[in-house]
């Protein structure tokens, strides 16, 4: 049987990205157990939402190449022999610019980016587009324990062509870095979304959220079959979780929506 535990750091950051990569040390080395894929929420390096200036955003960003914050997580992955999945604000040569990105640690120490968010936070008063520049792809899809792993940053699960992108070039995790913002009945619409792009596709979505003041938490880990199976509620927690890539068959087998989404707009794709 393959399987894949996924460890889930829910917690609250601050705007240090070097006392952000300690607490992240330390909360994952007193919690952990057998993760072969740990996963960090969005904004866990610095949070520009809070900070609201874009100079002083990229003034605290970093290239991946001599990152100080990143050097902490090297470190992190290399003791537990575990993969890292990070958020990183990553300085470009644009600035005031930076991209939000999903970086890949493996137990090897190798820094791997593996998707920059597409679909930026311009909602709700926010807006991301004044911080980032949006990725332009969908994401390198990542082989762990037979499982090919998928990654989407918050705002992009309200796009479900993503995630059905990532189905169609075989994804059976599609794994989630939010820092979904509070509002009313925000962290009820989280839960309907993320339960409807794992239904819809046949995949696990695994949601890292941030909790405290300004973010919903709820993080946890939804199935195949379009439930929520795990829920870390409001608190800040580390807690791991099995996956089992035949119960992503099974679903979808029984409830062959993919295969059958992909045959019919192929028959209206050719007329």
């Amino acid at each position: 049987m393959s399987r894949l535990v996924v460890g889930i750091v829910q917690a609250s950051y601050k705007n240090d990205p070097l006392d952000n990569a300690e607490k992240t040390y330390k909360i994952v080395k007193k919690g952990y157990r057998e993760a072969d894929l740990i996963v960090l929420p969005e904004y866990s390096m610095l949070n520009p939402l809070e900070l609201r200036t874009p100079s002083i955003v990229y003034e605290l960003s970093e290239h991946i190449v001599g990152s100080k914050y990143l050097s902490t997580m090297v470190k992190l992955a290399a003791e537990l022999g575990a993969a890292i999945l990070v958020h990183f604000i990553e300085k470009t040569d644009t600035p005031p610019k930076t991209r939000s990105t999903s970086i890949l640690i493996t137990s090897r120490g190798e820094v791997v980016p593996v998707y920059s968010k597409m679909h930026l936070f311009d909602a709700y008063g926010y807006r991301e587009s004044d911080f980032f520049e949006p990725g332009k792809d969908p994401g390198k899809l990542v082989l762990i324990n037979n499982f090919q792993v998928a990654f989407a940053i918050c705002y992009d699960i309200r796009f479900p062509e993503l995630f059905r992108t990532y189905a169609q070039m075989g994804a059976h995790v599609v794994v989630v870095q939010a820092g979904w913002v509070r509002g009313p009945l925000k962290e009820e619409v989280l839960d309907k979304l993320a339960s409807a792009r794992a239904h819809e596709n046949g995949v696990y979505v695994v949601l890292a959220n941030q909790v405290g003041e300004m973010f919903t938490g709820r993080s946890g880990v939804y199935s195949p079959w379009g439930y929520k199976e795990l829920d870390l509620g409001f608190d800040e927690k580390y807690v791991e979780h099995p996956l089992s890539l035949e119960e992503v068959n099974r679903a979808r087998e029984v409830v062959p929506v993919l295969k059958q989404a992909t045959m019919r707009w192929q028959i209206l794709l050719r007329g």
